[in-house]
């Protein structure tokens, strides 16, 4: 059951109702086009959110339209761009290139769309009404890839906002994208667009040619789409270049940390905090060796020097000044080097036979190569099986004759970290559809579709890795040459090509990924009722598909040094479904009635993993003037655990101490059961954390996983007076997941342990932490063990806001656009919900990555051949509520603090565009006054000052775009 007493529920409800006086109708539609049209009650075409065939805009469902014309005047260059700024998806963080080297669903480079801030997962996308396969690499992928969809082919994109599993089945629990693509192209056409920061770095070259076949009974389209988008490195912004903590002093809020007394004083590199190398650790009489900025060093590490303890040295060196920075780290990539290859084909024919039968198959080729560039810390842990029991003895692992005093040390170097994904993806699809002729009975006339389609992905997925079996290897033998691991060369990252060839690892794995999926449908009249006839649809469908990941070799025997392992991922399902809907007309031309209709649809299945179930929906529409319309929904819907939930093979990743542990500095916290929790460890109250990061498992969760429910509902109402030219539709949308198929995030896991009243508790028995009295690293966490589970629920509400002005003037035709989006709960239960985080906030609505509030704009003039545009988009202030109060000791300063607080960012695009009927010139500016991504302060993971999960935030900068295209 949904939520009802939420705060601001009953006073947006008696809002809505009051809004029923403004009066309204239906709204603008837009063609095929994407030109505004009145609406047209003559035209029937097959709408997102329904199989009955009615007008665009009479669903009772809110829907939101977002043209190919319109994103290309904003300079957007491709579906993920298009989908991702719109104000539905905003709200949340969404997969794009900027996660390279990160372990993410679906792999480096994929670009999918999330819907309300409920995963991708839960969101489906489809290609002129049929479900396309997802694509991708590694062992998670589950969702559709926007990178497979050529720019050049997409009309417009139909986004219904709620759910919709009743008529299109698993997925669509938090919404669903129509990719509604061009069916005819006149006249052959060749684009070439350019998208250049004035900074340079991250510029996007695009070419595409469409043509089209004209036949008396038909049409074929034929594309062609070549795009290449080049890597932007940290080293290309600023901002991006020069990580810093940010911490604070409370008394006066002055910068504490990363003060320019550095050896490095003076350089562009002085006071940033890029990556952490160029060190010894004494792993058993404990310090650190540093370079020595004289040159000297001790007897036992010339050129290096034991850290003396203390805000500052002798020299005046705060201590990661001269091992923090690097120029080659500022080659990594903030948004990674994408080229996609594209080929695009489509038929459409009319057939005299069987009374009239057409028949429409599209097939689509797409191959995408993405890089990532990065680097990394390589520290070998270097000392005898004697010397790690602490008996003395002086050695490295493998040659105990070599003296040094370290009798167990961990050096610490600069590593390349490069990934590389190579995705085909295959798609074709045929469907037939007609009427049905006399002796059907009272089933003549209906329409019937039948449709197959099949996908395909493949991806090879290839990275370097360190071998696991000599990284520690310090011997000369044929196979590995010698090397110093306590040399300056070494440590400062300066090894030469043979060291690197024979302490490295090509590592390649192989993802494929198939779907199947058959689908019967027949629609039309069953009787007439007084306010009208009675429309219904009905219809079978079966869908199969399969995973296969197979890791390289080395990923699953665990050469890969401290690196993410896993095994292979293998499995298919199949499931066969019956859906049906049912339009009543309940009353026309009534008073406070112009018309009502209420929509029902069902639809039951059998999944070979998940077993059966059944959801419905149910939509109200009720037209009360000419100018006010009432809409409202409610309805169920179901997801069944994607393949790799069920048989992802156990992979590991790392995380930081500081990311997931609440037991640092816990006397400082708030919370009073995290300070009795951890003491009662023994964990001292001023615990920093330790240096090496957690080893993160993760694993399918095949014979515990139940599936997903979910209940959603809306409220709206549509105004468009008939004295003035503009339509406004509020929406109230609430929806809930229930026994959400999760991992819980180490963080969750930890915090749940810690933050609970009720410890030791379940959340403790996933993860182990060092005791006290450990050699290395004294209570720090080791392991965390985080597979697919169902969660208890999550809980999302908000109101859409919609406004469309268009008028026409002596000087020209002006046309605006607003959508915002205002979320009001965005809350995660886990378990226990007293101890769903082991923070104080569940509710991660207003957190970093998580806005309340977004909105879109666009203004338009359109005089003759010219048209001038004008976007405006408005990203809310966000915060971490549970580190930003908190206060700490910062290398001798107490009382030291985060700013944790995001501001508010708008962004302005422009551009012009001029026509003719063979030639069309656009030319623009995005991100106009180079509003900067806003910084954030450590521990939030970042890309420099930027928070990653911020996908909102534009790195690239102020970027000029133009675009021709000439028609032949």
């Amino acid at each position: 059951m949904l939520h009802r007493t939420r705060k601001n529920h009953l006073f947006l409800t008696s809002m809505l109702a009051g809004m029923i006086g403004l009066s309204s109708a239906p709204g603008l539609a837009q063609d095929a086009s994407g030109d505004t049209r009145a609406d047209d009650d003559d035209e029937v075409i097959v709408v997102t959110g329904s199989r009955l065939r009615r007008n665009e805009f009479t669903s009772a469902s809110p829907v939101q339209i977002v043209t190919a014309e319109e994103a290309t005047l904003e300079g957007l260059v491709d579906a993920a761009e298009m989908l991702q700024g719109s104000s539905v998806a905003s709200g949340s963080a969404q997969y794009n290139n900027q996660f390279g080297g990160y372990v993410v669903s679906g792999g480096t480079g994929i670009n999918t769309i999330s819907l309300r801030g409920l995963g991708a997962q839960r969101s489906l996308v489809l290609v002129n009404g049929l479900r396309l396969g997802p694509a991708g690499v590694r062992g998670e992928v589950g969702a559709f890839d926007l990178n497979v969809l050529p720019p050049a082919v997409v009309n417009r994109f139909d986004i219904l906002k709620d759910g919709a599993s009743s008529v299109y089945g698993s997925d669509a629990v938090a919404g669903v994208v129509n990719v509604v693509t061009l069916d005819r192209v006149d006249r052959p056409e060749l684009t070439v667009s350019v998208n250049a920061p004035f900074e340079g770095g991250g510029e996007t070259y695009d070419i595409s040619g469409l043509y089209g076949l004209d036949f008396d009974n038909g049409h074929v389209v034929l594309a062609a789409q070549y795009q290449l988008r080049e890597d932007l490195s940290l080293g290309d912004r600023d901002y991006l270049a020069c990580q810093q903590d940010l911490v604070y002093d409370a008394p006066g809020g002055n910068r504490i940390d990363r003060e320019d007394r550095s050896i490095l004083a003076g350089t562009e590199l002085s006071g940033c905090d890029n990556i952490y190398f160029n060190t010894v650790f004494d792993q058993i009489l404990g310090g650190r060796y540093i370079p020595d900025p004289d040159g000297v060093g001790t007897a036992e590490l010339p050129g290096y020097r034991k850290r003396v303890v203390g805000r500052y040295d002798t020299h005046g060196q705060a201590f990661y000044e001269s091992v923090t920075n690097d120029a080659r780290f500022l080659s990594s990539d903030a948004i990674n080097r994408q080229e996609r290859s594209s080929l695009f084909a489509s038929a459409d024919f009319d057939f005299d036979v069987l009374g009239g039968v057409n028949w429409r198959a599209d097939a689509l080729f797409t191959r995408r190569e993405t890089a990532s560039e990065g680097w990394r810390q390589f520290f070998p842990l270097i000392g005898g099986a004697s010397a790690q029991a602490g008996l003395g003895t002086y050695g490295y692992a493998n040659d105990p004759g070599y003296d040094n005093p370290l009798i167990l040390a961990l050096p610490v170097t600069l590593w390349p970290s490069n990934y590389d994904a190579d995705v085909r993806y295959t798609s074709l699809n045929s469907t037939f559809s007609g009427e049905l002729g006399t002796g059907f009975g009272p089933f003549t006339g209906w329409g019937w579709t039948l449709s197959a389609q099949y996908s395909r992905s493949e991806g090879h997925y290839t990275n370097n890795a360190i071998r696991a079996s000599t990284s520690g290897d310090v011997r000369y033998t044929d196979d590995a040459p010698f090397y110093d691991p306590f040399s300056a060369d070494f440590l400062a990252g300066n090894y030469s090509d043979d060291l690197f060839d024979a302490l490295t690892i090509i590592a390649t794995g192989l993802t494929v990924y198939e779907q199947t999926v058959v689908t019967a449908s027949i629609a039309g009249d069953l009787f007439e009722l007084p306010a009208g006839p009675v429309s219904a649809a009905l219809g079978a469908e079966r869908r199969g598909f399969s995973i296969d990941d197979t890791p390289a070799e080395e990923s699953r025997s665990g050469e890969l040094w401290n690196s993410t392992s896993a095994q292979i991922t293998r499995g298919e399902d199949n499931v066969s479904e019956i859906f049906g809907e049912v339009e009543l007309p309940l009353l026309a031309d009534q008073p406070l009635a112009q018309s009502v209709t209420l929509n029902l649809s069902g639809r039951a299945f059998d999944y070979e993993t998940a077993g059966s179930d059944a959801v419905w929906k149910a939509g109200l529409n009720w037209q009360i003037t000419p100018s006010v319309r009432l809409r409202a929904t409610q309805g169920t819907s179901y997801r069944a655990p994607a393949l790799y939930e069920l048989y992802l093979g156990n992979q590991s990743s790392f995380l930081a101490q500081l990311s997931i542990d609440p037991c640092i500095d816990w006397a400082l916290s708030n919370d009073e059961d995290i300070r009795r929790n951890c003491a009662a460890e023994g964990i001292p109250g001023d615990y920093i954390g330790a240096a090496s990061g957690a080893t993160i498992y993760t694993g399918g969760g095949e014979g515990v996983l139940e599936s997903e429910t979910s209940e959603s509902r809306t409220l709206g109402i549509v105004y468009t007076p008939d004295w003035f030219p503009v339509s406004v539709a509020v929406d109230y949308f609430e929806l809930e997941v229930f026994d959400q198929v999760s991992q819980l995030g180490a963080q969750a896991i930890i915090g749940g342990c810690y933050g609970a009243s009720n410890y030791p508790n379940a959340f403790c028995d996933l993860f182990d932490r060092n005791t006290g009295s450990a050699a290395i690293d004294p209570f720090a966490i080791t392991e965390v063990r985080d597979s697919y589970i169902n969660v208890n629920s999550q809980y999302t509400s908000g109101v859409d806001l919609t406004v469309r002005y268009a008028d026409e003037f002596a000087f020209g035709d002006v046309h605006v656009d607003l959508q915002t989006t205002w979320t009001l709960d965005d809350v995660v239960y886990l378990f226990d919900p007293t101890i769903a985080s082991g923070y104080a906030n569940n509710d991660f609505n207003g957190t970093i990555g998580d806005p309340q509030f977004v909105a879109n704009m666009r203004t338009s003039l359109t005089r003759g051949a010219w048209t001038y545009s004008w976007f405006m988009d408005y990203v809310d202030g966000t915060t971490d509520p549970d580190r930003n109060s908190r206060t700490f000791n910062y290398e001798g300063w107490d009382n030291a603090f985060r700013d944790l607080n995001i501001e508010g960012v708008v962004y302005h695009d422009a551009s012009v565009r001029w026509e003719s009927d063979s030639l069309t010139i656009q030319g623009g500016i995005s991100n106009l006054f180079d509003e900067h991504p806003p910084t954030v302060s450590d521990p939030i993971q970042r890309r420099g000052n930027t928070a990653l999960s911020g996908t909102q935030y534009d790195l690239r900068g102020r970027t000029g775009f133009v675009r021709v295209t000439k028609r032949f």
